[in-house]
């Protein structure tokens, strides 16, 4: 958690529980949608009350409110009030930095899970998505206005499948299984950068770029952060009867199950082979560097009988018979040229090089 969300979720220090205080960066005016739907009517209406949506939710449709924005806390508590969320959820809706959780109040169930996509830097955006599925009722919380679920309401709107044959709890899963298929594609790009960054590795092996690396390894830690506890919690989902939602609807989210299962699979894979490119990264750096030291050793032995030798010579003594020979300075050049090709030689051999 960076310092921007530890400051966030100290405004909640000292109060009591059940408190609605908002713990993101990004309030925004609340609005009310209301979807209602059976198998031969389909009703939208927007930027309602919440008198109207009270008078909306029809008995014998089933019923999807979308409520985005925290900025009205009076709206959302009568909302709460009317349709028996408690203080305590609505808390954690509120608290936006909440992990991921699955729970069953007995008579609804409530659900929040992240929704993930990439800005335009490359750099994952975290949402937080807060399904209460009730009698007669979905009720879907989002921090801002987007198009996340348009895909959904446009099936509805279509009959395109069986969603509007089905409840509440259905489209609840038809909910859950659009944000997890918004995993996949962050998952594309993941492979994207592996396949990048593994041609960089084996093509320039001078390649050194720790700050791509760093950059993917936050997004899988974001990544993995977001979607395991929620693999966790939609297990329960999974196993254990509720009157909420239907054995059907159950198999359906066993799906969903395997999918974050995968979906984690695949993150833990690909944690395992940025590992290994840093290793080899590394490696191919001490290749080089030893490269380095053995090139500048080995040029620094062939010259230290050549020195000793330069040594002898400029010790400007008077009587040193080579300094008064005709071909002494040639001789020396040849002497040097034959030690320097024997110690080359002398390393050959013991394959230094």
């Amino acid at each position: 958690m960076n310092e921007a969300a530890k400051k966030r979720l100290s405004k909640k220090a000292g109060l009591p529980p059940g408190s609605l205080v908002y713990t993101g960066s990004r309030a925004q005016p609340t609005t009310f949608t209301l979807v209602s739907y059976d198998k031969d009517n389909f009703k939208m209406l927007e930027n309602i009350s919440v008198q109207a949506v009270i008078e909306g939710i029809g008995a014998n449709m089933s019923n999807w409110l979308i409520i985005t924005g925290f900025g009205d806390t009076e709206s959302l508590e009568k909302v709460g009030s009317h349709f028996e969320i408690s203080s305590l959820i609505l808390e954690d809706i509120f608290n936006v930095e909440h992990l991921p959780k699955v729970e069953d109040l007995g008579t609804s169930i409530f659900i929040t899970l992240k929704s993930l996509k990439l800005n335009g830097k490359k750099v994952i955006e975290t949402g937080q998505i807060s399904i209460f599925l009730g009698k007669n009722v979905l009720i879907t919380f989002q921090e801002e206005q987007s198009n996340l679920f348009d895909p959904v309401i446009e099936r509805l709107k279509n009959a395109k499948g069986t969603g509007r044959l089905k409840q509440e709890d259905f489209l609840a899963y038809l909910l859950i299984d659009h944000i997890v298929d918004q995993y996949y594609l962050l998952l594309d790009n993941c492979e994207d950068q592996v396949e990048v960054l593994e041609k960089n590795l084996f093509t320039d092996p001078k390649f050194e770029n720790a700050a791509r690396f760093l950059h993917f390894k936050k997004m899988l830690s974001v990544l993995r952060r977001s979607i395991y506890p929620f693999k966790e919690e939609i297990r329960y989902l999974t196993r254990e009867e509720s009157p909420v939602i239907s054995s059907a609807t159950r198999q359906y989210l066993n799906d969903v199950h395997d999918h974050l299962n995968h979906i984690i699979q695949t993150i833990d894979n690909y944690r395992e082979m940025v590992s290994s490119m840093l290793d080899l990264q590394a490696a191919n750096a001490s290749n080089r560097m030893n490269g380095i030291m053995k090139t500048l050793t080995l040029v620094s032995t062939i010259f230290i009988p050549l020195t000793f030798a330069v040594g002898i010579y400029g010790m400007n003594f008077r009587y040193m018979p080579e300094l008064e020979w005709k071909y002494g300075y040639p001789a020396f050049m040849v002497l040097m040229a034959i030690l320097s090709y024997g110690m080359y030689l002398f390393m050959k051999r013991r394959r230094w090089f």
